[in-house]
């Protein structure tokens, strides 16, 4: 039976779009046809998303993989910008450019792909110009699922909370001398001169934080409920950075850059100092006198953690960057970094991280790494506070002058 020549030509029209040439003699679109195959076909029957933008960016064909992708259909998405996806700012777009601008082929690996309508995909990208000067681009991804990332969350707070649980039993003795620390600070104080004074008000203050932190370890271990409320990130990590240059960390370089419009975060203040001091205290001892330290945070509403396409995920705007010019992660272990019992320094018990990891988790966020020699980066991800949520005053936090001095 013969196809009705309208049907045809709309398939013909279909398959130029997608940026595949017919022939001369309209016989067909590649050698594959005459066994029944075209290109489009095959695209058409990939798991893996493709797209073809045209010179400004803008969609001429999408597989059926793709379509799900961008949660539409070609027929609308047709001729619609990809910025409309995903900010000019991110990286995919200095790619684009490139292989538009070479000729060249280019790709990358866990590349994050950010919008309000996208959401936060993790994937792997490949992208091919063909044809004349500017060239359209095909776009290969493949998508890495975060639920891999948020399976490993999942076992990291599991670990952590097994630990809690036989930490639960030294607690008591823990708390005993902690106490006696606490009692010193105070008889001292009354003798001390004003700069001093801040010294042991941080000693009486810090007391207090693990006590309350041992606590909750105990109550953790019987299935007690994690409390949030609203805090500002900014102030927990001045005072973390505080109590670093104090000690641990009087010879790191600290250099902030805060996103000052940053809404307030849902969290737990103990638990996020906490968590915070212990991504420090690692990042100066694998640093030496010349350590710098950058402290960067930033918000952006595509971030969201989703376990499933269909899923519609929790958004997590607000991420918090430690970042540090050490010697990175043994290759080794980088992996395996929030695992318990996995450590990188001589003598570490390796629980630190994954501690962390349990915290950042129950916030509802997510930790994750990036280290090379000489740049490691340890990010989080956490949610903000919901509208109509009640807004706690931060507690002030006073540092002695010559602490100021050491964390600049």
């Amino acid at each position: 039976m013969r196809v009705p020549k309208s049907i045809e030509m709309a398939q013909a029209d279909k398959h130029e779009a997608a940026g595949f040439e017919r022939y001369a003699d309209g016989s067909g679109y590649d050698a594959g046809q005459a066994s029944g195959f075209n290109a489009a076909q095959i695209l058409a029957s990939l798991p893996n998303p493709i797209f073809v933008l045209d010179a400004e960016n803008r969609f001429v064909y999408l597989n059926q993989a793709a379509e799900m992708f961008f949660q539409s259909s070609q027929m609308i998405l047709a001729g619609q910008s990809l910025e409309g996806f995903i900010p000019t700012d991110a990286s995919l777009f200095s790619m684009l450019q490139r292989a538009r601008d070479q000729h060249v082929s280019v790709g990358d690996q866990g590349l994050e792909l950010a919008g309000p309508k996208l959401g936060l995909k993790l994937v792997n990208v490949q992208i091919t110009p063909f044809g004349e000067m500017p060239p359209r681009l095909l776009v290969s991804i493949q998508e890495r699922a975060l639920a891999e990332r948020l399976r490993g969350q999942s076992l990291f707070r599991g670990a952590a909370r097994s630990i809690s649980a036989m930490a639960a039993l030294l607690a008591h003795e823990v708390k005993n001398p902690l106490a006696g620390i606490k009692g010193a600070a105070q008889l001292l104080e009354s003798s001390l001169g004003e700069e001093d004074r801040a010294l042991s008000r941080m000693i009486v203050e810090e007391s207090d934080r693990v006590a309350a932190l041992l606590d909750r370890m105990e109550g953790f271990a019987g299935g007690a409920r994690l409390v949030l409320s609203p805090v500002n990130i900014h102030e927990i990590l001045d005072h973390c950075l505080g109590l670093a240059a104090a000690s641990y960390g009087a010879h790191l370089v600290v250099r902030r850059q805060y996103d000052p419009s940053l809404p307030l975060v849902n969290g737990h203040r103990d638990l996020l100092i906490q968590s915070f001091i212990n991504i420090i205290k690692n990042a100066s001892e694998a640093t030496d006198n010349n350590a710098e330290l950058v402290i960067k945070t930033s918000y952006s509403r595509g971030r969201r953690l989703s376990l499933a396409a269909s899923d519609g995920g929790s958004l997590v705007p607000v991420q918090v960057d430690i970042i540090d010019n050490g010697p990175g992660i043994p290759e080794d272990i980088r992996n395996h970094i929030f695992d318990p019992f996995v450590s990188g320094r001589s003598g570490g018990s390796g629980l630190g991280l994954t501690m962390v990891a349990s915290i950042v988790a129950d916030h509802g966020g997510m930790i994750d790494v990036d280290t090379t020699p000489g740049r490691t980066v340890f990010r989080m991800n956490f949610p903000v506070v919901e509208k109509g949520q009640t807004a706690a005053k931060s507690k002030p936090h006073k540092v002695a002058a010559k602490q100021k001095d050491a964390v600049k």
